[in-house]
């Protein structure tokens, strides 16, 4: 098969992706991903996200002002769908460490997120008892992302513009072709977009080094009181993170352990019993009402990359080749504006995303 441009991974990214070059009138547009779409192998599946302007780096949250004001609405248009929930949102942790790092990317930015002492986040959300010298945003910009809304949207729009091969393994990527050699034999392209996720350090092994399979486990909890009424939030300790968002298409809260540190693990190994001790204790300790059970798990993968930046770049040796991985827990978010970047990347070599290119280096591919 010949395309003019194919994307190799079929989640979040892959789908951005190919949503944004069809936009761009690309005749012959290929999707191939070794599973189904929408499958539970990866990163991209659950009912909801978190979206948030509040970031401990000033170039995140410029990036997000872009896909909160035109990323998000041009996908919300063509899919005819509302995908992002308002809901307001808020970070804590103690005064200075990794706390002020957010206060400080946001300076000097006009985004709609206000610092708070705790006796007035305690009036704002109640839920939380913000014991002792903490530090707390309240950031207005914040929602929930239909998660599983967005992927089938972005799938229907696909397969009605695209070639999708699913259930198609990879087994390798020419750069100098380009081509991709599949279990269905050779695809030819003139120009490849790689967005394989955890598996993308096997496909082209020059990532490997730079990428960090690591295993997450999700909690959904029951708690007193109204479960959707209840706020979006996370947690930035001196050594830890947690974040959690509202009963959303399934009972309960969801709350979780944002792991960037733990082991290595194999993308296609079988997953270990999850354990969702440290949430549940995280929660007995902040919340007014602490959480009467849990009622589910769910276990997603990240692909962690070095400082958390995003891979958004050419393959060195061929520009024809261009690459999306290392989302590190929290690129959902930037989904159809990654998407974007990916796509022009591609078509032409730059974007039209200015805090983007005001910061190439940040997202090349060996930083």
């Amino acid at each position: 098969m010949q395309f003019d441009v194919l994307v190799v991974g079929g989640g979040l990214n892959g789908l951005c992706t190919a949503w944004w070059l069809l936009r761009r009138g690309v005749r012959r547009v290929g999707l191939v991903e070794q599973f189904a779409l929408g499958h539970d192998r990866g990163s991209s599946h659950g009912a909801s996200r978190i979206t948030r302007s509040a970031y401990a780096d000033a170039v995140y949250v410029r990036l997000m002002q872009v896909a909160h004001a035109e990323a998000w609405p041009a996908l919300e248009a063509d899919a005819a769908a509302r995908l992002i929930h308002r809901r307001d949102a808020c970070l804590f942790g103690p005064n200075g460490g990794p706390f002020q790092g957010y206060v400080d990317a946001l300076a000097g930015i006009d985004v709609d997120v206000e610092a708070l002492d705790p006796a007035e986040a305690r009036r704002r959300f109640p839920v939380f008892r913000f014991p002792g010298d903490l530090g707390v945003l309240h950031d207005r910009t914040a929602g929930i992302v239909a998660a599983a809304d967005t992927l089938a949207a972005l799938t229907r729009i696909v397969r009605a513009g695209a070639t999708v091969l699913e259930g198609t393994s990879v087994h390798a990527i020419d750069p100098a072709g380009p081509t991709v050699e599949t279990d269905r034999g050779t695809l030819r392209a003139e120009r490849i977009v790689v967005t394989a996720g955890a598996w993308a350090g096997r496909l082209l092994p020059g990532l490997a080094p730079h990428l960090t399979p690591v295993r997450q486990t999700v909690a959904h909890l029951a708690i007193d009181g109204d479960a959707a009424a209840f706020p979006l939030w996370a947690w930035r300790g001196l050594g830890d993170f947690y974040y959690g968002l509202p009963a959303f298409q399934r009972p309960g809260i969801k709350a979780a352990k944002h792991v960037l540190d733990g082991p290595a693990v194999d993308p296609d190994a079988p997953a270990d019993a999850p354990d969702v001790r440290p949430v549940v204790e995280f929660l007995n300790e902040h919340l007014v009402s602490p959480p009467r059970e849990v009622l589910a798990t769910e276990r997603c993968l990240y692909t962690v990359a070095p400082d958390e930046d995003f891979v958004l770049d050419h393959h060195p040796e061929s520009p024809a080749v261009t690459v999306g991985a290392g989302f590190s827990g929290h690129g959902f978010k930037f989904g159809p504006l990654t998407g974007r970047i990916l796509a022009e990347l591609a078509l032409d070599g730059r974007t039209t995303v200015a805090p983007f290119e005001a910061n190439r280096a940040r997202f090349r591919w060996a930083r």
